[in-house]
């Protein structure tokens, strides 16, 4: 048997609002170039873990993850080289390496520093 009405299946969220909904949120969790140059300026163009200079393409570390609805800004994005950034996304040590990351962030931005306010808003 063929079924050509397909009009009756279950679909509980709508196609357009779906990907509408991934558009916005993935708009506030990139980095944007500018943001890299800056956290690379800022992290004196190091991996703020073993110190070993890097490129400007290694200021893409988000202490709240993208997935978690982290934002692509300053006081969520760190430097980190490529074997630092994937201990600390998934390594052994990763609790560690998220600390170091959060204490360095701290430091830098101080007192209205909030690590709630890192998150994508439709998140929190």
């Amino acid at each position: 048997m063929i079924v050509t009405d397909l009009s009756n299946s279950y679909n509980p969220v709508p196609k357009n609002k779906t990907k509408r909904n991934k558009t916005k949120r993935k708009k506030y969790t990139d980095i944007p170039k500018e943001v890299k140059k800056i956290v690379w300026e800022r992290d004196g163009h190091k991996c703020i873990f073993c110190h070993r200079f890097v490129s400007v393409e290694y200021s893409c570390c988000h202490l709240i993850p993208r997935s978690a609805g982290g934002l692509g800004i300053p006081e969520n994005i760190f430097t980190a080289c490529e074997d630092d950034h994937r201990e600390q996304d998934n390594g052994l040590h990763s609790k560690e390496y998220t600390l170091k990351a959060e204490n360095y962030l701290k430091d830098i931005y101080g007192a209205k520093w909030d690590k709630s306010k890192l998150i994508y808003k439709k998140w929190r």
